[in-house]
């Protein structure tokens, strides 16, 4: 800038007034530059800043332009978040059933979200005070600007997140939802399945009440049998002691016939042949000599003395004195009675005939004893002690008084000297003439062979004991009985056997089992319907039809010592106590594991299952009826299916059983333990049933001596279980029509009178072999 000159002094101003002097154009000049100079140099110092402003002016209204933007985003974000609340909130009430850990989760997720958002505020605020403040401080609301940006970036992109968020709480609210369904319907399902427990429980109860009011009546009526038994084991104790008495009296009485026998023969060769008997007595002609005690000696004749004992060479001179001294002795009565040597025979034959009838009498209290009859017992000895004697019967006289043995007791005269055997058979005899029962053993062709005795195959057999019936069951529908007295025996008939005697329907499915009661009255069969089904063995009358498995019943097994009960199998996994007179069940008893096969035990008090894993249970059956439900023990040595059981007849403890892989065991149940095991190389046992169900029936003998098994080419097999190591025999009937069976055996069974054995193939074939 230019210095300003000073101006001229001022001249001295004029006196008075006058007009001022106008200035010189020059120094109007001068000062107006001089104006314009200072005007420049003042507002020089201003022009950037000014400029500076009006930019910050500028800025700040893009800013506060921006600001409203922002305001507008803020407000839609409001909006936005407003509306994600209400969503929320319906969200919320709609997933009233979302689990704890959701719900927090989704209030952590706003409660970030709200924080977020108030930090947003916060930068907002900031950025307005920054603008305030722009004039001083620009270059901070630049940076404060920027922030804001970035962090309206970040709400955005957490925006985004929350929305995701949002999709994720709702796929989950809806499986929620589809959980809550699956939950209602199970617990519909679970409310169903209460009230019919409840139901089950109020029926279970009414029979309770029933059962334990039948039970105190079983109870009471046991203990009068219990009573009535005490009264007939008393009977047959004396019953006992009176023929021990009888029996010593009739060796005396044989002591004395011998004697009498002796000394008449011996008289005979000492008296002169003219010597003149008395006549007989007027009853018949027969003599009996009366014992000490009183009671009337039994005569057999001489050939039948001849016929049991051994020829002496010569009667010694101290026999003739011994019968001179027995004469000498004898009661004048009965040396009355006593013949002479040309009456003997006919005294020998009336003796005799009423020895045969007192022999048959006998025979006929011993079965009336047998049975428990004993007043059939009576009436016979009644019979015995009333029968005359009958017309003497001609007989030869000895060749010599010496060869005359000791005669037969009467014990050996009705056949008893063996003994009883199993089932109340005879040991010693053998009905027929045949050999007894301990040698005989079936014979390799049979008499006779029922090409289809069942449509479908044969199931099982059931023998009737006591009785001469078979019963077969297959998958006809059908049960039939086969009277084995009219095909073997002395009763056979010819053509006889080529049908059932008795065909019993009702059944609407297969038979898969089938047994007769104790008393041989009924035929229980075990049907695929679901049901067992009773008959009366004589006439065929259905009585019975009992319900309640849940599955197939595959076996049955009746008490052997009560007629009324029974047990039932079933592919429900269950078995069941039936009571037959009444038609209802009296327990159901659950199991773990699928039943194959089972077995009552002789003593009626152990039943025992086998099972499709090889196992095999025993249940007390005592205990089931009282309501236990777990068994007594469960063995399992092998893994095969135990696919037949049965008791032997020869020990009330042991056990047949037979495993799918052709073994048969004899097993100790009350031992647990393994006695013997029967199998062969060429030996596969044959089963019924399929893969998943096969069961087979296996025969044992009523004596207990011989077992009978069933084999996959159509042979039987038969082992003596008496013999420790000998050989089974096997059948196959190969006479001139080819073998008797054409498919697998899956079924024996011994006659009750063991004359026969019967088996049955899976082609529906039966067989009925005799015994020799």
């Amino acid at each position: 800038m230019a210095a300003v000159s000073a101006p001229p002094p001022p001249s001295a101003a004029p006196p008075g007034p006058a007009a001022a002097p106008s200035a010189p154009d020059w120094v109007v000049a001068a000062v107006v530059g001089q104006l314009r100079g200072l005007h420049a140099a003042a507002t020089a110092p201003f022009v950037q800043p000014f400029a500076d402003y009006c930019a910050g002016l500028q800025r700040a209204r893009e800013l506060e332009v921006r600001l409203t933007q922002l305001d507008k985003e803020g407000a839609e974000l409001r909006d936005e978040n407003a509306a994600l609340h209400a969503r929320l909130q319906a969200a919320d009430e709609a997933a009233a059933a979302n689990t704890a850990a959701q719900l927090e989760e989704a209030r952590t997720a706003l409660a970030r979200a709200e924080r977020e958002l108030g930090g947003l505020y916060k930068d907002k605020s900031s950025l307005l005070e920054e603008v305030m403040g722009a004039n001083t401080e620009l270059a901070k609301a630049r940076s404060a600007a920027e922030s804001a940006t970035a962090d309206l970036v970040k709400a955005r992109a957490e925006v985004a997140a929350l929305r995701d968020q949002l999709a994720e709480l709702g796929s989950a609210l809806e499986g929620e939802r589809a959980a809550r369904r699956a939950a209602a319907a199970e617990l519909a399902a679970a409310l169903g399945t209460r009230d019919a427990a409840l139901t089950d429980s109020e029926r279970l109860r009414g029979e309770n009440v029933v059962l334990t009011r039948r039970l105190v009546e079983l109870k009471e009526g046991e203990a009068g049998r219990m009573n009535e038994m005490n009264r007939m084991h008393e009977e047959l104790l004396e019953t006992a002691v009176r023929m021990r008495q009888e029996a010593e009296l009739d060796r005396q009485a044989n002591d004395l016939i011998r004697q009498r026998a002796v000394a008449a023969a011996l008289s005979q060769s000492a008296m002169a042949p003219a010597a003149v008997a008395p006549p007989p007595p007027a009853g018949g002609g027969a003599a009996a000599a009366e014992l000490p005690g009183g009671a009337a000696s039994v005569m057999v004749t001489p050939g039948e003395l001849l016929a049991h004992q051994p020829p002496l060479t010569s009667a010694p001179d101290g026999a003739a004195a011994a019968a001179a001294a027995g004469a000498a002795t004898t009661p004048p009565q009965q040396q009355q009675q006593l013949p002479a040597a040309g009456a003997a025979a006919p005294w020998f034959g009336a003796l005799a005939a009423k020895a045969k009838v007192a022999a048959a009498a006998a025979r006929e209290a011993a079965g009336g004893l047998l049975q428990g009859n004993s007043a059939a017992a009576g009436a016979a000895a009644a019979v015995a002690a009333a029968a005359p004697a009958g017309p003497p019967a001609a007989a030869s006289p000895p060749s010599s008084a010496a060869s005359l043995g000791s005669p037969l007791s009467l014990k050996e005269a009705m056949a008893l000297s063996g003994g009883l055997g199993p089932y109340g058979l005879l040991s010693g005899g053998g009905g027929g003439g045949g050999r007894p029962h301990e040698h005989r053993m079936p014979a390799r062709v049979p008499a006779r062979v029922v090409p289809l005795a069942h449509k479908g195959g044969v199931h099982s057999l059931a023998p009737q004991v006591p009785g001469h019936f078979v019963a077969s069951c297959g998958a006809d529908k059908l049960v039939a009985l086969w009277d084995v007295s009219l095909v073997v025996g002395p009763g056979a008939l010819a053509g006889a056997g080529a049908g059932p005697a008795i065909a019993l329907s009702g059944i609407t499915s297969a038979v898969n089992d089938c047994a007769f009661t104790c008393d041989a009255a009924q035929v229980v069969a075990a049907g695929a319907d679901k049901s067992l089904h009773v008959w009366e063995a004589t006439s065929g009358r259905h009585r019975h039809t009992l319900t309640g498995h849940a599955g197939a019943v595959t076996g049955v097994a009746l008490s052997p010592l009560d007629c009324r009960l029974a047990v039932s199998i079933s592919e429900d996994r269950s078995f069941k106590l039936w009571d037959l007179s009444r038609g209802f069940s009296v327990r159901s008893v659950p199991m773990t594991k699928m039943p194959l096969s089972l077995a009552v035990s002789r003593d009626a008090n152990t039943l025992v299952t086998g099972h499709l894993d090889g196992s095999v249970l025993l249940w007390d059956l005592r205990q089931c009826r009282s309501g236990a439900a777990a068994p007594l023990l469960e063995a399992r040595d092998q893994s095969q299916p135990v696919v037949a059981v049965a008791a032997a007849a020869a020990d009330d403890s042991c056990l047949l059983l037979a495993s799918r892989d052709g073994c048969i065991r004899l097993w100790d149940f009350r031992g647990a333990a393994l006695l013997r095991l029967f199998r062969h190389p060429a030996f596969s046992l044959g089963v019924t049933g399929g893969t998943g169900k096969p069961r087979c029936r296996l025969g044992v003998s009523p004596d207990g001596r011989l077992l009978a098994a069933g084999a996959a080419d159509g042979s039987v097999w038969v082992w003596d279980l008496e013999a420790a190591n000998a050989e089974p025999k096997q059948l196959r009937g190969s006479s001139g029509s080819g073998p008797a069976h054409k498919d697998s055996v899956v079924a024996a069974a011994f006659s009750s009178d063991l004359s026969a054995l019967v088996t049955a193939d899976k082609a529906g074939g039966l067989a009925i072999w005799p015994m020799e």
